[in-house]
Formats: C-alpha cells, sequence, structure tokens
C-alpha cells in the first residue's frame, strides 16, 4: 500500500482535523509519508519472505493497517511515534529474518556440501566425462567461498547449478555407456566380417586397427564428441565392408568360374598359339589383372567382371590372328610339304633309274669279265682289252708286279686317264 500523497491530500487531510495547513506542515507531512512509503516497501519484502514467522508477519500488517487508518485524523506527531514504532517493529522482524536466514543457510550449505560430496563420488566411475568432472572442482571452490554465507540466494543458486551438473553429468554418462555398448557390438560384427571371404588383406588389416581404436574405449572414456566420432567412424567402415563383400560375393559368383577358365585359356594362346611380341605382351598384361582381382590384390567389386570383359575382347581377337597365322602356316608347310614329296619322288625316279642301269651295267660287267692277269716272270700283264689303272694317280699301266695295288678297266676306260711311265712296280 503506498501512503504518499499530494500536496492537496494533505490539505484535505488537515481541513477533516478542523486546522488550517501551512507550506510547513506541508512539508513536514510529505516526509511522513515519505517515510510511510519507504518503510511499507520494505515491510511488504520481509512478508513476502520465506523465513517470516505467522506472528512477525501479524505484527507488519497490524503497523501497517494501524497508520492507513490514522492518516486521515492522527497529528504529525502522532503519525511520527506510529512510524517510529513501526520502523522499529520492522527492524525486530529484519533481524529475525536474518538470523532464521543465516541458520537455514547454514543448514543448506552443510546438505549441499554432501550433495557436492557424492557428486564427486560419482565424478570418480567409468564412463563420466571430462568435462564434468572439472566442473565438480569449480564447484567445489565455489562451495568453500560460500562456507560462513549469510543467505540462501547464492548456496540455492549453486545447489541448482550442481543439481544441473548432476542430471548432466548422469546423463552423459548415459550416453557414453550406450556408446561404448555400440562400440563392443561393433567390434563383435567387427570380428565376424574379418573372416569374411571377398575381404583383402588390407581389408582385414583395417578392421584390425579400427578394433584396437574401439577396444581403447571399452574400460573407461571421458570425452563424449570422440567416442561418438569413434562410433561413427566405425558404424561406418563396418557398413562399408560389409556391402564391399556382399558386392564381391556376387561378382565372384556370377564371374570367378568363367574368369579362371579365361586365364587357362589365355595361358595356353600364350604358350601355343602363333602371337606377335606386342599382342603376347598385352594378354599377359590384361591377364595378369584379372588374375589378381580373382586373387583380391587391388580388387574393388565388379573388378572380376570389367577385367574379365578386357581380356576376353583381346583374347578373342588374337586368337583369332593366332588361327589365321597357324591356317597360313599350316598352307604353306602342306604346300611345301607337296613340293618336297614331288622332288623326292623324282628323285627316287631318278635314282631307281641308275640304279637299273647299274644293275644292267653290273650284268654287263659280270658277263663280260676279264681273265685273271697272267704272269710272265716277275710281271703280271693285263688281259686283253684291259688296262691296270693307279687310282692314286690317275695312271693306266700293262704290266704291274702286285695287280692288287691296281684296278683293272677297260681300254675304253682307260681313255678316260693317261698312261702312266714305267717304274720299279708298274709299266707299259
Amino acid at each position: 500500500m503506498k501512503l504518499r500523497r499530494e500536496l492537496l491530500g494533505i490539505i484535505l487531510a488537515f481541513t477533516a482535523a478542523g486546522t488550517m495547513a501551512t507550506n510547513a506542515d506541508s512539508t513536514a507531512y510529505q516526509e511522513i509519508y515519505e517515510q510511510q512509503d519507504k518503510q511499507e516497501k520494505q515491510i511488504n519484502v520481509a512478508l513476502e519472505s520465506e523465513f517470516i514467522s505467522q506472528k512477525d508477519a501479524a505484527l507488519l500488517e497490524k503497523n501497517l493497517q494501524q497508520i492507513e487508518e490514522a492518516e486521515q485524523k492522527e497529528t504529525k506527531r502522532s503519525l511520527k511515534a506510529m512510524l517510529a514504532q513501526e520502523e522499529q517493529d520492522l527492524a525486530d522482524v529484519q533481524k529475525r529474518l536474518a538470523d532464521k536466514e543465516e541458520k537455514v543457510a547454514e543448514t543448506e550449505y552443510k546438505q549441499l556440501a554432501q550433495e557436492l560430496e557424492t557428486l564427486e563420488e560419482k565424478s570418480q566411475e567409468p564412463f563420466i566425462v571430462k568435462e564434468d568432472t572439472e566442473k565438480v572442482a569449480v564447484f567445489k571452490e565455489s562451495l568453500t567461498d560460500l562456507e560462513d554465507a549469510k543467505k540462501v540466494d547464492p548456496i540455492r543458486t549453486l545447489a541448482n547449478d550442481i543439481d544441473d551438473l548432476a542430471k548432466a553429468m548422469d546423463d552423459n554418462q548415459k550416453k557414453l555407456v550406450a556408446l561404448i555398448d555400440t562400440l563392443k557390438e561393433a567390434n563383435t560384427t567387427n570380428e565376424a566380417l574379418a573372416k569374411a571371404k571377398y575381404l583383402s588383406t588390407s581389408d582385414k588389416d583395417e578392421l584390425k586397427t579400427d578394433r584396437e581404436e574401439n577396444t581403447k574405449y571399452l574400460k573407461d572414456a571421458d570425452n563424449l564428441e570422440q567416442v561418438t566420432t569413434r562410433k561413427t567412424d566405425s558404424v561406418a567402415l563396418i557398413e562399408r565392408l560389409e556391402k564391399k563383400n556382399k558386392d564381391s560375393e556376387q561378382d565372384f559368383n556370377d564371374n570367378e568360374k568363367s574368369a579362371k577358365e579365361l586365364v587357362k585359356a589365355t595361358n595356353t594362346l600364350i604358350s601355343e598359339g602363333d602371337l606377335t611380341a606386342d599382342e603376347e605382351k598385352e594378354l599377359k598384361a590384361t591377364s595378369e589383372t584379372l588374375n589378381k582381382s580373382l586373387k583380391l590384390e587391388s580388387y574393388v567389386p565388379g573388378d572380376l567382371a570389367k577385367h574379365s570383359k578386357s581380356l576376353q575382347t583381346i583374347y578373342d581377337e588374337y586368337l583369332a590372328n593366332s588361327d589365321q597365322r597357324i591356317a597360313e602356316a599350316k598352307k604353306k608347310a602342306e604346300r611345301e610339304a607337296a613340293e618336297k614329296a614331288a622332288r623326292e619322288k623324282e628323285e627316287a625316279a631318278k635314282q631307281q633309274a641308275l640304279a637299273e642301269e647299274q644293275a644292267q651295267n653290273n650284268a654287263s660287267n659280270a658277263a663280260s669279265s676279264p681273265s685273271a692277269p697272267t704272269l710272265v716272270g716277275e710281271w703280271y700283264q693285263a688281259p686283253a682289252g684291259y688296262k691296270f689303272l693307279k687310282v692314286e694317280s690317275g695312271k693306266t699301266y700293262g704290266q704291274v708286279k702286285n695287280p692288287g695295288n691296281f684296278s683293272l678297266i677297260t681300254e675304253a676306260e682307260a681313255a678316260n686317264y693317261s698312261p702312266g711311265h714305267g717304274n720299279g712296280s708298274a709299266k707299259q
């Protein structure tokens, strides 16, 4: 209730009391009303305090009521006396309020100290976020600063902050534990995936590294952002490699058998076909690329189909080239063989003719074989119509001492040679 009055109100108050108001009286009353206005505000604050007793509240409300009733009829003196009493009562009540608030502050401080101690113990548990633990230390210092606090507001403000921290700490711990559970599940999936047939050695090494990174957090962790990132990366890796294994399995189911047969056929073409150096080089390189894919070396899903198609294209082309060259070579060989056979046949016919001629000659020679040389003294005389031929010198003789060292030829044949001069073993 506001007791401040304008000058007209004060004059009316004097008039009602049967007196004449002066400027001095007006100023004095105005001061009284302003004092009451001030005290009334303080009384209202006290009345709103949670620490006021019913008795003190009744006392202050009574004072306000009395002054309100007296303002229109009491004199300046009596009003001042009432204000003084009200002021004293207010001071006494404020003292009792302060004493009670101090006791409540002490009690709430102790309770808050216990709560903070409990929170500090919880901060030592696994999976408590580091920032929350650091806040406990900060609040502990703040609590120490409030040890002699006489007001409850700073204690309660800190209590609210600690309560918020306790909730946040519990919430963050639950989030971390949930993330850790996800990492555990990820490691289980990871280990199973590492045994997959269609993952390369590098893929499995990547999975192993991922498991090791996850394991670092399984017993304790204090960084929610780090663990969240770790979980995201781990799950993403597993999803990527699961898809790769699935796609690779489909690629191998569709193409592995034909790819192996193609590699085998290519090797046969290289070893047995008629290829140019460039063709052989390209076949070997393309075949090696496909073979690496079959071994999962530098392989990505779809490589088996892609590299099989590439090899099949050049294999078909170079096989056709090889077959054409082989066919041409075969024709050439057959032609040369036929020509050779003809030559051999012709030569055989010639040989046959010569053989027949020789046989006739032999038969003729056999029919006209010369008689044995005649020994005259120490010299052998060649039969009539014959000459002795010294094969080494190509000389012919009529008489020789040792016919065994000479050949016996007809005189017609001897015409092809020159007669030799006489010596100690042969003569004309």
